[in-house]
């Protein structure tokens, strides 16, 4: 039989302060400052992770990104090493200092409450700028 997906969403952190040291940050149910955020599923496909970048500061001009199981970052589902995991930010037409950056992920991803240190209904994103600094809300899609 074919499973076939039920829901979809996005899991969300906002105001994130980026630099060029791997910063870890949770990505949930942050209804507070994005009312359509969900919790992670337990089970889900992850399509993509969106960074909506402000304050662009410093020629921060790309951002690079792996997706980790645990609040530390020790613990990878994905990897700096795959083709697209740096990407060049796409600044606003309007504001220099705005702009987004966009990550394919298309990977299967099931919660382990094996692993030390992870929260069922988080997921982290561990990223850093290649110079530089800028402020990210970031969204985290997937379906389950």
């Amino acid at each position: 039989m074919i499973q076939q997906f039920t829901k979809y969403g996005y899991s969300y952190d906002h105001a994130v302060s980026l630099s060029s040291t791997y910063g870890v940050f949770p990505v949930t149910n942050d209804s507070t400052n994005s009312t359509r955020a969900a919790a992670m599923p337990n089970d889900a496909y992850l399509e993509s992770v969106e960074f909506e970048i402000s304050s662009i500061a410093s020629s921060a001009a790309k951002v690079t990104v792996y997706l980790a199981r645990d609040s530390a970052g020790d613990v990878p589902i994905t990897t700096t090493a795959l083709a697209g995991s740096e990407q060049t930010i796409t600044t606003g037409l309007a504001t220099a200092t705005d702009g987004a950056v966009v990550f394919t992920i298309n990977k299967d991803y099931h919660y382990d409450s094996g692993v030390t240190a992870t929260t069922p209904g988080t997921l982290y994103v561990v990223a850093k700028t290649d110079t530089g600094t800028c402020t990210a809300n970031i969204r985290l899609n997937w379906r389950s």
